[in-house]
């Protein structure tokens, strides 16, 4: 089989079988595309074959991105593609044996997640005023974001029908077409009705199915547009670099650590597969122990 077809039929499994998101489905097929242009021009290759892959083209390739200055994790990143496609072709009888079975990827070290203040987000809320669509809008957003933490794709595929304001909670479609109820606050209900005040002047009356969050056309919001919003409202109060919609979720989970919330209901409302995943939060708990015990006590 050759490997165009292959890919073909991993990403359709990925979106039909596994409900894989498109974004992530096109971040595989870049990452084998990758791999076989690489496969083509270091073997002198016209075309690749599926069963022309071993396990030494493999190592060939990670040291090839090594070489290039590539961090380890997005070599790991682009080595687990690798694994999860040759795993697929070989339970799926179109390859004899896995050739990517056995192959390690390169250590990495977790980065602490980058986490703004409490006083900062505070700041950045109160300089929105709720004077228009736009800002009532960009309110909503930044409240949703930090009081809920989730992630920016869950925020734009929200609709109306998802939330239930007499409870206080929204439907989140997570990753693998995953859901799980998330609960909200007072604030943010004051929020959204005042956005949605302004939404039904500027664009008319809406239904169940409509998006929740539109851009100034009536359309769903789309990803980039509210990392811009995010970027720029943050970037006004504080000087920290890389401030993103992900920084909301960090901030999110560090907080309600510090407030003693309890791990395993962080986890859920991140909607993490692995305790160990959320557990990444705790290490700047200990951080800033380690920093108030140097300062604090005589010992330190």
């Amino acid at each position: 089989m050759d490997t165009e077809t292959a890919v073909k039929k991993f990403i359709r499994y990925l979106e039909n079988e596994r409900n894989y998101s498109a974004l992530t489905a096109e971040n595989y097929q870049r990452d084998l595309n990758q791999f076989f242009n690489f496969v083509r021009e270091f073997y002198n290759l016209d075309q690749v074959k599926i069963h022309h892959i071993t396990k030494q083209s493999i190592r060939h390739f990670a040291g090839k991105l090594n070489e290039e200055g590539l961090k380890n994790t997005s070599i790991s990143r682009k080595i687990a593609a690798l694994k999860s496609f040759f795993k697929f072709l070989a339970s799926d009888g179109i390859l004899e044996k896995n050739p990517a079975a056995g192959i390690k990827s390169p250590r990495t070290e977790k980065k602490l997640p980058i986490v703004v203040s409490k006083d900062i987000l505070a700041k950045a809320l109160n300089n929105i005023i709720l004077k228009d669509f736009i800002n009532a809008r960009n309110k909503a957003v930044m409240e949703l974001f930090y009081s809920t933490g989730i992630r920016l794709g869950e925020l734009v595929g929200i609709s109306m029908k998802d939330i239930n304001f007499a409870k206080n909670t929204i439907k989140i479609y997570g990753k693998g077409a995953k859901e799980r109820i998330v609960p909200f606050g007072k604030i943010v209900a004051e929020n959204l009705n005042v956005y949605q005040k302004f939404r039904v002047e500027k664009f008319g009356t809406f239904n169940h199915s409509s998006p929740l969050f539109l851009s100034n056309r009536g359309k769903r919001i789309s990803r980039q547009m509210i990392q811009i919003i995010v970027k720029k409202i943050l970037e006004e109060v504080s000087e920290q670099l890389h401030l993103s919609p992900h920084v909301l979720r960090h901030s999110f989970a560090t907080h309600l650590l510090d407030e003693g919330a309890e791990l395993m209901a962080v986890k859920e409302m991140l909607g993490h597969e692995s305790l160990s995943t959320t557990q990444l939060y705790t290490h700047l708990q200990t951080n800033k122990l380690q920093e108030m015990y140097k300062k604090a006590h005589p010992h330190g």
